[in-house]
């Protein structure tokens, strides 16, 4: 049916020197959306200029952006000056958006800076943090997507337990699956999926071995892919699929893999 046929997307390649050359290579490629890393050093201060031709170059070709801030920044920080330095940098990433017209905008977790039972401070801190920043793209009808991070005691949010208590606790905030992340923890990607079913707008790409982050081509890796798309035509969710793969060749091979997968989920 072709209500049911998948929307691609890819991030931006860590190698890219110019992020319009990621975009070219979508539109030569079929893909359908593109997720432009902040991630990168190249990517932390995109001209007027550049924004306005990512706009223009993908409103022509039909292609649909989301911006996805530094996966790095310590969202929960309890330290003022740090809050105060990540709420610009997430801010920044929102002007982003509105700038190439997009209506998503991936953040993440961060870090666990408080021992024990002191880690409430850093999970208040993070529930405070995605409040201001959800009210703040509210004004200009932008999504706030919450990404699960991979499997770590050093980070916040990675259990589908405490990922759930943020996401209930913050009005209006949307969420990014990352099936690499959820699949690293004792939550299969495909319940992590159900548990956040109404609330999903984008789902990040990639296998592993269950143990770690690693990136891997759909296949190479212990996630029934199968399985989970079954579950995506369920509930109705077709895209956007983002490839995290690299390079380009991965890309390519990650999309030929995915639609042979999704034609086989019936």
């Amino acid at each position: 049916m072709e209500s049911q046929k998948p929307e691609l997307g890819i991030m931006s390649q860590l190698s890219t020197k110019n992020v319009l050359d990621d975009l070219d290579f979508i539109i030569k490629n079929n893909f359908q959306w593109f997720e432009i890393g902040l991630d990168w050093k190249q990517n932390f201060n995109l001209s007027d200029k550049i924004l306005k031709q990512l706009k223009n170059k993908a409103k022509e070709n039909n292609i649909k952006l989301i911006v996805h801030t530094p996966w790095y920044l310590p969202c929960g920080s309890i330290i003022p000056e740090i809050h105060e330095a990540v709420m610009k940098i997430l801010k920044k990433g929102v002007i982003v958006a509105k700038k190439v017209g997009s209506n998503r905008v991936t953040v993440h977790p961060g870090i666990r800076e408080m021992p024990g039972p002191a880690i409430d401070l850093n999970y208040d801190a993070l529930k405070s943090t995605l409040k201001e920043l959800v009210e703040f793209a509210n004004k200009d009808n932008i999504n706030i997507c919450f990404e699960n991070y991979d499997a770590s005691p050093n980070y916040l949010s990675y259990n589908v337990e405490d990922y759930l208590k943020v996401l209930n606790s913050v009005k209006g905030l949307k969420t990014t699956l990352d099936l690499g992340h959820a699949n690293t923890t004792t939550t299969n990607p495909i319940e992590y999926l159900t548990s956040i079913k109404h609330t999903i707008m984008n789902i990040h790409v990639h296998d592993n071995d269950g143990k770690h982050d690693e990136h891997k081509l759909l296949g190479q890796g212990n996630i029934d892919f199968i399985k989970l798309f079954k579950k995506c035509k369920e509930i109705g969710y077709k895209g956007p699929f983002t490839f995290e793969l690299f390079p380009y060749e991965n890309l390519l091979k990650g999309k030929e893999k995915f639609l042979e997968l999704w034609e086989k989920a019936k």
